[in-house]
């Protein structure tokens, strides 16, 4: 086959797939996995690429997409981690736990091979990186065709989708109406409300006019800076109430950590607005030079790190981090570091979100069309259909047991704790849902951007280590 059929076939199943998936039912959208399921019909019917190319394309564009993650949440994994971001990590790292013991008593019960219940494991959770490990494991320790991985991903992942939203509507009516909310501080919306309704009513006694704008983050000292140790109200008296950050808008507290390229929304009196503009930047062509030395040396440096062998004891095979692990790893140790050595790690989020839309849909489209010849004989003779309901239950049980420890122990409101869910389970529809139960706050946002680095970074080792220790 020649290299502009190629590129015509991997190309077309992209632009298909994501076509398909601006497409919802009852309001769900699978979104890019339909890139993948293309990727199966075009290789039931032939369209298969080289081996080899195949695969170099399958760990680049995982290799982007990974490392793009790392860098968006790098600036704030370590924070994530400070006062009630312990309780919330603690109960993701729960969800994590409670999801493979669940795939390891189905595959004790069922007989299923161990990859194939892994990859159904990475579907039911909607953890495409965690695909790319446990794929990359497997053919690292045995040499064999990792391809059944991808089928049980694959078969898992819509209801990985729907069991988790449907596991929501359950915990809410599991919930009393009267029980739904926090039962401890009030909220960080009814905070930032008092807040700016003090800073107006001080604006207006001195004869002030009150603004409030959106201003973009572009001043390099501010990277990492923790927004109360810079006391801008105090000494302004203007202050930062929202942050939009990735796509999510969270509210702003003392112990928020400012990112380059936060788009932040200051309250106060015009001339203090005017000169937060000032001392934030506000500059948007700064932002939109990104530094490729720092990109493909982050790149270079995680697929380095990720080749190490590293021995445990009771494992059998060395476990290597991978060219998921390895450059999330980098990534994220860079995003939080690499402003403290003067290195420019900053990418605009938009284009962050291009290098990662790129690499998982090469990714996706690979995975698709390496393992399309099989899944039809898969799903029809060789009980494909009874993964789905496999991946039913490592979606459903875990989110239920999880949520009911968070409501009744950590005394967590609705919508933080199924934020937190969402976050854990590595779930955008998820957290598209949770944030529609209460538009008028951001509990679900900030709970699951504060437990996603952590899960992130557990879900790709536990697929590999649950490879390298059943196979």
């Amino acid at each position: 086959m020649t290299i502009a059929l190629s590129i015509i076939i991997l190309c077309t199943v992209i632009a298909l797939g994501k076509l398909l998936g601006r497409c919802k039912i009852f309001g769900i959208s699978l979104g890019v996995t339909w890139i993948l399921f293309v990727g199966i019909v075009f290789s039931h019917f032939g369209y298969v690429l080289d081996p080899g190319l195949l695969h170099f394309v399958k760990e680049l564009g995982l290799i982007f997409f990974v490392y793009s993650i790392g860098m968006q949440v790098g600036p704030s994994f370590f924070s994530s981690f400070r006062k009630g971001g312990v309780t919330l990590n603690l109960l993701a790292v729960l969800l994590v736990l409670c999801g493979v013991g669940v795939t390891a008593l189905l595959i004790k019960l069922t007989g299923i091979e161990a990859p194939v219940m892994v990859g159904v494991m990475s579907g039911a959770v909607t953890n495409t990186p965690g695909l790319g490990a446990a794929q990359q494991s497997y053919a690292d320790a045995t040499g064999g065709d990792p391809s059944g991985i991808a089928l049980g991903y694959a078969v898992a992942y819509p209801l990985g989708v729907v069991g988790a939203i449907l596991s929501f509507i359950l915990l809410k009516f599991l919930f009393s109406k009267s029980s739904l909310s926090n039962h401890s501080a009030p909220s960080s919306a009814e905070s930032v409300d008092a807040l700016t309704e003090r800073i107006e009513q001080d604006a207006l006694a001195h004869g002030r006019k009150f603004v409030h704008r959106k201003i973009i983050i572009s001043k390099r000292k501010l990277n990492g800076k923790r927004l109360g140790s810079l006391e801008f109200e105090k000494i302004i008296g203007a202050s930062i109430t929202r942050i939009r950050r990735s796509g999510i808008e969270i509210m702003a507290n003392a112990d928020t950590i400012l990112q380059m390229g936060d788009v932040v929304t200051v309250v106060g009196a015009e001339q203090s607005v005017a000169a937060m503009e000032k001392i934030l930047g506000n500059s948007v062509k700064k932002l939109d030079e990104p530094n490729l030395i720092a990109f493909f040396a982050g790149i270079a440096a995680g697929c380095a790190l990720g080749s190490i062998p590293i021995h445990f004891p009771g494992i059998p095979q060395p476990v290597k981090l991978g060219l998921a692990g390895g450059p999330l790893i980098v990534a994220i140790l860079l995003g939080y570091f690499g402003p403290r050595f003067k290195v420019v790690t900053y990418t605009t989020t938009s284009a962050n979100l291009m290098i990662r839309e790129i690499g998982i849909s090469l990714f996706l489209a690979c995975v698709g069309l390496e393992a399309g010849t099989g899944f039809v004989d898969t799903i029809v003779n060789k009980g494909g259909l009874i993964w789905i309901a496999y991946g039913a239950i490592i979606t459903i049980v875990p989110l239920l047991i999880c949520g009911l420890i968070g409501r009744f122990f950590m005394k967590l409101g609705y919508n933080t704790l199924i934020g937190v869910l969402a976050g854990a389970s590595t779930n955008p529809p998820a957290l598209a849902f949770a944030g529609e139960q209460d538009k008028n706050s951001d509990e679900a946002a900030v709970g699951y951007a504060t437990v996603y680095p952590l899960t992130m970074f557990l879900r790709v080792l536990c697929a590999q280590l649950m490879i390298l220790m059943m196979v």
